[in-house]
């Protein structure tokens, strides 16, 4: 795997922090913009170029948490040649099987990465993940593994694992600055569990986990907001009426809720907040 180390073009450390990564793009910007090599033009203009990406790489955590994955994807390659790709799919060791698992989530065929994470988890062989990829690298799978089910649709299983993340960081520190990616994506797989509640008894929990975030009174409002609707299309009646008044409490300016309201036969929390017909 061939891809552009960033960190090199930019002249920084790969622990560098934001603000080193925005002082070494304006110094190099500045060295190798195309104005200021008369009669280098052309390799100016391509090193700008370089330079200009890397920056968009790297300033973006979103985007440098992937790309900062995909780069230690092409470090643990080298170190495992010369046994191929190929080779480690026909292995039957678990330490390749682990490895195996690792490059497919790393180059994104999540289906087939889950495959065998899921495969090594119902053979239950001894030991974890740890003990095959060593601690970082395997947080780093961890939150790949996670990303996958999110992105398949499986929130529950993404968010316990991004839960057991941010536990094993306040234990010993791995990602650093990147743990707020993680905990954003976090938010918006609570968003989504509490707001399309396959199981009613996970509610009171997964509140519990959403009030831990500490969002706007507007965003806490919504969710229960959203939680009434659910109880309404199950006939509980009464809850959504709970929901909805706590909705109010917490955020009186709440808009969109004209229809609830009505059907809940509550038109008096529009009045009581001023809201008109």
């Amino acid at each position: 795997m061939h891809i552009p180390d960033y960190y090199d073009t930019l002249k920084i450390d790969r622990r560098a922090t934001a603000e080193d990564i925005k002082q070494a793009y304006r110094k190099q910007v500045k060295q190798h913009h195309p104005d200021k090599n008369p009669g280098q033009e052309k390799h100016a203009e391509r090193m700008f170029r370089r330079i200009c990406i890397a920056y968009e790489i790297l300033s973006n955590p979103q985007q440098k948490l992937r790309y900062d994955l995909t780069l230690k994807a092409a470090d643990v390659e080298y170190a495992w040649r010369p046994r191929s790709f190929e080779n480690l799919r026909r292995s039957n060791h678990t330490r390749h099987k682990y490895q195996l698992m690792f490059q497919e989530l790393l180059n994104e065929n999540i289906e087939t990465g889950l495959e065998i994470y899921e495969q090594l988890q119902r053979e239950q062989r001894k030991g974890c993940i740890d003990d095959f990829l060593g601690y970082t690298d395997s947080r780093d799978c961890e939150f790949l593994i996670a990303e996958a089910y999110q992105t398949l649709g499986d929130y529950r299983t993404a968010m316990e694992i991004y839960e057991s993340l941010i536990e094993s960081e306040k234990r010993r520190p791995c990602f650093h600055h990147f743990i707020d990616e993680i905990k954003e994506r976090l938010k918006r797989v609570y968003f989504h569990v509490l707001t399309n509640p396959q199981n009613l008894e996970n509610i009171p929990t997964d509140l519990e986990k959403i009030r831990a975030l500490n969002l706007s009174k507007r965003e806490t409002a919504w969710i229960y907001k959203r939680l009434s609707e659910c109880y309404i299309d199950i006939n509980q009646i009464n809850q959504a009426k709970k929901m909805l008044s706590m909705a109010f409490d917490l955020y009186p300016g709440m808009a969109g809720a004209k229809k609830i309201c009505q059907q809940l036969g509550m038109e008096h929390l529009l009045l009581q907040n001023g809201k008109r017909w």
